[in-house]
């Protein structure tokens, strides 16, 4: 059976080109990328298939307005109908890196006939806002950053995903890609589900596929294989991720509303530069921390 694999990105940058120069010598015309909200004319060195909002309303999906991070199946659904007659397919996201030769363990996935493949598949908390979704559901897990699909388990999750658009699920209890689909294929019975830390241990032997933190890619490139790891990032994509996290320490805002009401535009300009220059010591200070407290 002919497996693929797509990258799955909203943007086209080191992350993505890296990922594409370690792929593309082992998938040849069988890589592709589902790009969300591909800027116009953007020319890409592979097969490209858009996802968008539009794409999204006229296949019956909910439209939330983080989907393209919360909802990565979609992405899966779009290689789907662009492909419908993949035996199996991998959804990659671009800060993923493979220390060795990804052929090697491209070749030791591809004895394995599971419908679903993840990193490792763990219990969710039904406690958690993208589980509350799926009441009454047993609910699993697997980081997203590296799955692969069986043509049939593709389908059978589109189907079902359609089906929970029609539910009008309150968009902040939307379920996420992981707990959706690995929830709902231990639930089918018919699926088979395996993590690659236990098939595949020389190459996830360490909790390496992680939601964080992010690693600047110099810090990693050395490292001996085998290996697979994320999130790994170029320079820019490292700055702005990191920038991401400092900024969005803001859920104390909204109580202080009546107060920052009466500043003037000067007033907030001052606090912003105050939290850049304390930012910036706060990153040098770690950073010499990293460099073994060297100035």
């Amino acid at each position: 059976m002919t497996t693929l694999a797509a990258i799955r990105t909203h943007r086209w940058d080191e992350d993505a080109e890296r990922l594409f120069a370690q792929l593309h010598p082992v998938f040849g015309p069988r890589l592709v990328v589902v790009f969300h909200n591909r800027p116009e004319g953007l020319r890409l060195p592979l097969p490209v298939i858009d996802i968008d909002d539009a794409w999204l309303r006229s296949n019956g999906l909910q439209v939330i307005s983080d989907w393209g991070w919360r909802c990565g199946d979609y992405f899966l659904y779009a290689l789907r109908a662009a492909r419908p007659d993949f035996g199996f397919a991998w959804l990659i996201e671009p800060d993923v890196w493979f220390a060795g030769d990804p052929a090697g363990f491209f070749a030791g996935t591809a004895a394995l006939d599971h419908d679903l493949l993840g990193s490792r598949i763990v219990p969710m908390s039904p406690d958690h806002r993208f589980g509350r979704g799926l009441p009454g559901m047993d609910l699993w897990k697997a980081i997203f950053a590296l799955t692969r699909f069986s043509g049939r388990a593709a389908d059978r999750l589109f189907a079902q995903r359609r089906d929970y658009a029609t539910r009008r699920v309150a968009p902040r209890f939307v379920t996420n890609d992981e707990t959706f689909c690995f929830s709902h294929a231990r639930a089918a019975g018919d699926l088979t589900l395996g993590s690659l830390a236990d098939l595949l241990p020389d190459w996830l032997a360490e909790d390496t596929v992680r939601t964080d933190p992010d690693i600047l890619f110099e810090a990693i490139a050395d490292r001996a294989g085998p290996g697979v790891f994320h999130p790994v990032r170029g320079r820019g994509s490292f700055g702005r991720a990191v920038a991401a996290r400092l900024a969005a320490n803001t859920g104390f805002l909204p109580a202080m509303a009546p107060s920052l009401a009466l500043l003037s535009e000067a007033d907030i300009a001052a606090i912003a530069a105050d939290v850049a220059e304390r930012s910036a010591a706060a990153l040098r200070q770690a950073a010499r921390r990293g460099n073994g407290g060297a100035a």
